[in-house]
């Protein structure tokens, strides 16, 4: 992109492919697949607002924001073929949305932020979000929103970009210089590349199946682009591999920290030790796991819907899961299906059934009237606005499988509104109660 409102399109020996007219306000440029329809569509930042255009030039976003847009990427981050877009803003604040637009998460950093990237750092087919800072500072953190690393680089960052040579991640910085260093997760320096000027903007990129290889392409000041292909080893260093680990770690940890303080019952987040609320320490709790929550989800929407877009399912899955959380759709369904979870195949950006998933239904002496699930559901709700299922259960015969079953199904379709978590259903908006009744007693056919 230039200052002559022109977007230019080159190749990798440097031969202009396409040019077109566009806004020189343009401050950041990213392309991604965002309707998951096998064309890619371009994502910038024009002021305060973020420009989505398909393949055509047609208009799919434009979202205005409180701040400045500085930098933005789009990338597939959940798997399900459609690529998700993060922003950062003047004001520090970062924001991941979803591919229908759905804020996944924003968090405000400490510093003014230089740069921000959607990679895989951890190995796991689950992106994170990488946000470089001015003041040399690199954040990692998961697509959920949750920290999981800051690494302090010596030095100023301006331009910012992540190397990718198979498992092994590099960090590009430049400055005022004329020089782009690299360095290691560990915060080391690793190489660096003489410019013909200070940097202004930097991308990279990794040719197909050649895990040895990055391309790197740099505009400086004096109206060059420089571009690089660079070869290193894809080989973790013994300090990587532990660095990875380590990070790995801390990321599984946040997963299977609990939701609600188990002293106050009050929301918790996944990265504090302590309670907000009443101050008692949290604890991680082994009987909940993200991924089985998100195999139970999977299942029970799979159970109604037996062909389906990944979008699609991936918008119902959202609306089932306790808390924001990074997963990968595509290789948890191919799990699954490989488990004899599932039965069923890809059809390009769609998941077939071939068989639906087992249904726990209620044993036939486990029915109630309306008028009884009316009763049990208001008493229990009498106190707060948490259900126990196994309270539940005993009262009205209906096994909590089933009523599990029966929530994450109604929570996916949007018919009722709230939280599960674990046994315990939390009912959120107005009228939610009568709407909860009524979606409970059609579901189980009561």
């Amino acid at each position: 992109m230039d200052y002559g409102d022109r977007l230019r399109v080159f190749d990798a020996q440097g031969r202009q492919r396409s040019s077109k007219h566009w806004s020189s306000k343009v401050r950041c440029i990213a392309v991604g697949d965002i309707g998951a329809t096998g064309h890619d569509s371009l994502v910038g930042g024009v002021g305060k607002r973020l420009l989505v255009v398909d393949h055509r030039g047609a208009p799919v976003w434009n979202m205005r924001l409180e701040s400045e847009v500085l930098a933005c990427d789009a990338r597939d981050v959940d798997g399900d073929d459609a690529a998700e877009v993060v922003a950062a803003l003047q004001n520090r604040r970062v924001v991941l949305w979803n591919h229908d637009r759905t804020a996944l998460f924003s968090r405000t950093f400490d510093n003014p932020l230089a740069d921000v990237w959607l990679e895989d750092i951890t190995n796991d087919s689950e992106l994170e979000v990488v946000v470089a800072d001015r003041r040399g500072n690199v954040h990692i953190v998961t697509a959920a929103g949750y920290l999981i690393r800051t690494l302090t680089l010596n030095g100023a960052i301006r331009v910012f970009g992540v190397l990718t040579f198979g498992e092994r991640k590099l960090f590009v910085t430049g400055d005022l210089s004329p020089t782009l260093r690299l360095w290691d997760l560990n915060g080391v320096v690793v190489g660096s590349l003489q410019l013909s000027a200070p940097p202004r903007a930097l991308a990279t990129g990794t040719p197909d199946d050649v895990s040895d290889t990055a391309y790197l392409v740099v505009s400086t000041g004096d109206l060059r682009v420089h571009f690089w292909r660079l070869v290193e080893s894809s080989e973790l260093t013994h300090t990587e591999r532990r660095i990875l680990d380590d990070i790995g770690s801390t990321k599984t940890t946040l997963y299977r920290r609990v939701i609600r303080c188990g002293n106050c019952g009050a929301p918790t987040s996944p990265e504090a030790s302590r309670c907000e609320s009443c101050g008692a320490v949290l604890e991680v709790m082994d009987e909940y796991v993200v991924e089985e929550s998100i195999r139970e989800s999977i299942a029970a929407v799979l159970s109604k819907h037996h062909e389906i877009p990944l979008p699609d399912l991936d918008c119902l899955l959202r609306r089932t899961l306790p808390q924001p959380a990074a997963y990968n759709l595509r290789r948890g369904i191919q799990s699954m299906v490989k488990q004899g979870m599932l039965d069923g195949y890809f059809d390009g950006p769609r998941f077939v059934v071939s068989e639906p998933p087992a249904v726990v239904t209620p044993p036939p002496g486990a029915r109630v009237s309306v008028e009884d699930l009316q009763r049990v559901v208001d008493r229990l709700l009498s106190s707060d606005n948490s259900l126990d299922l196994h309270v539940m259960a005993e009262e009205t015969g209906i096994p909590v499988a089933v009523l599990r079953r029966t929530l994450l199904i109604l929570l996916g379709d949007g018919a009722i509104d709230g939280t599960l978590s674990q046994e315990t259903f939390t009912v959120a908006g107005a009228g939610g109660v009568s709407k909860l009744v009524e979606a409970l007693a059609q579901e189980l056919r009561v």
